[in-house]
């Protein structure tokens, strides 16, 4: 009777009290949004193999900058213009402009929390933008290190890795109000580094410079590897992107009858204590 309530209270508890449950899983493809002459050309690559696996000419923009994917829609800025825009790539359907930035003529690389943008500036200064997906500014961040069209932004684990100038190598580590943690990071490809994504264990850099090459770094900042996207058409990769939807694990709601269930069992290990208990004062 005793590992019975136990049983029942534990159970109970867990179900009450665990509303949500974290769901993570491994990234395989990366995205890169390319510099050119006209619209963004925005490519998806697999990881291990280096293939093209699919290919936008996105719609918005020209002279394409920064790439976040969540889910199945990605989210673009380029050079020319204020605006963020979003396409979703499994349906080819082009959802806009999100949101526009005020007095920016241009935005650079992007990152996402969870549940914030954090958007790049690309007319000169210093700044990062935190804007939620509907368009709200929340907070607006100077990068001491950033010398401008620092082209190179991303979040993981609780702070934000940019680099410090148009295709800088040094990338530096800041915490979310925007003070400096660690200077010299990642140190890239001299002349040539651009955008940055991780994937929830290890960073990548592009190689802005050098077609189809991707630099891996581990969680420390430490080089491990080249990756090599050669043969492909591989533009001038301004930043790159996994999913973000894997990479920050989501919460899902559990149903709202378990913790009723839950209630329940609690209940029925409460009455088993007292018979219990009764029980064994009437001996």
């Amino acid at each position: 009777m005793k590992s019975l309530l136990h049983l029942f209270t534990a159970s109970a508890f867990s179900i009450i009290c665990g509303s949500t449950i974290s769901q993570a899983a491994s990234v395989n493809t990366i995205w890169v949004d390319n510099a050119t002459n006209g619209p963004p050309i925005i490519q998806e690559y697999d990881l291990t193999t280096g293939a093209l696996l699919d290919q936008i000419n996105a719609p918005n923009g020209s002279n394409g900058r920064g790439i976040v994917q969540i889910g199945n829609d990605l989210y673009y800025t380029s050079a020319t213009t204020g605006s963020v825009f979003e396409y979703n790539y499994v349906t080819n359907t082009d959802l806009g402009t999100v949101f526009t930035i005020p007095g920016a003529s241009g935005l650079s690389t992007i990152a996402y929390d969870g549940h914030s943008l954090y958007v790049g500036d690309y007319s000169g200064t210093n700044a990062v933008y935190k804007y939620s997906l509907g368009g709200t500014l929340q907070q607006t961040l100077h990068l001491a290190n950033c010398t401008g069209y620092c082209d190179g932004l991303e979040y993981a684990n609780g702070y934000l890795i940019e680099n410090e100038g148009d295709a800088d190598n040094i990338y530096d580590k800041y915490d979310l109000s925007g003070n400096i943690v660690k200077q010299d990071f990642i140190t890239g490809t001299p002349g040539g580094s651009t955008g940055i994504a991780f994937d929830g264990t290890n960073y990548y850099t592009d190689n802005v410079f050098t077609p189809g090459s991707v630099n891996e770094y581990d969680s420390a900042g430490n080089f491990i590897k080249t990756l090599n996207f050669s043969g492909q058409n591989y533009y001038a990769g301004e930043d790159l992107s996994v999913n973000y939807s894997v990479v920050i694990p989501s919460t899902v709601p559990l149903p709202p009858a378990l913790p009723m269930f839950g209630a329940a069992l609690l209940g029925l290990g409460a009455v088993g204590y007292r018979l219990k208990r009764k029980s064994t004062l009437s001996v």
